[in-house]
């Protein structure tokens, strides 16, 4: 199974595609799509004023979005759920990735009303990667995620999980492998398909507040070393 099967890269996002500003729209888009399904239970209409703005919004992207509760200083992961593939266009990706990390992802009750305002949003945009052959070479922490498969077993890290744990390489491959419900060193099995994703992330400073997009890179030496 390879991720790039089927896929019509003519109308796929290039994540160098997307600004600063497309980013902010997103998020809030993101924020409005859960206030929305608090009311209607069901997703948001197509945003025809974004799309306008930013017609590439309407390209198939992969995405996830992120849901951090502030908890005093700390932040609390909330809920994580999204696309390794891009089927959807963008905006409607993040839409249901927003929809889905707020009510069904299964490590989480569903998010309640009250909660929302202490909730801050990250989205992970990525691209796709060829199946890796040297994963201890080709892997850039900064850069890449990680997305594992054997059997039915499937796992993916995003590219920020790395850095917010300082992991090296190695530690990375064998916590995606426990990810996907297989032995931390299955990334050695032959078996086992491994795929780097690149990824671009921006992030709330603060639930509704301003949006910046991580350098992970900096944050992994900055943090780590």
């Amino acid at each position: 199974m390879r991720l790039s099967k089927n896929i019509d890269f003519a109308n796929v996002l290039d994540v160098s595609q997307v600004s600063l500003e497309l980013a902010r729209e997103l998020i809030r888009f993101a924020r409005y799509s859960i206030e929305y399904y608090f009311d209607n239970e069901d997703s948001p209409p197509e945003p025809r004023d974004l799309l306008e703005k930013f017609p590439v919004a309407k390209k198939k992207a992969a995405v996830f979005i992120t849901l951090e509760k502030l908890v005093g200083s700390r932040r609390e992961l909330r809920g994580c759920i999204g696309f390794v593939i891009p089927y959807l266009p963008l905006w409607r990706a993040v839409s249901e990735s927003a929809i889905s990390s707020a009510f069904k992802d299964p490590r989480f009750e569903p998010l309640d009303r009250s909660e929302l305002k202490n909730i801050a949003i990250e989205l992970s945009i990525l691209s796709i990667s060829n199946r890796l052959s040297d994963p201890l070479k080709e892997v850039i922490i900064g850069r890449d995620g990680l997305y594992i498969v054997r059997g039915l077993n499937s796992g993916i890290l995003l590219p920020q999980v790395p850095i917010d744990y300082c992991w090296d390489t190695e530690t990375f491959l064998a916590e995606t492998c426990i990810k996907a419900g297989l032995e931390p060193d299955c990334w050695i099995d032959e078996k086992t398909e491994i795929y780097g994703i690149p990824g671009r992330i921006f992030s709330e400073t603060t639930p509704n507040g301003e949006v910046f997009e991580r350098d992970l890179a900096r944050e992994y030496r900055e943090k780590c070393y």
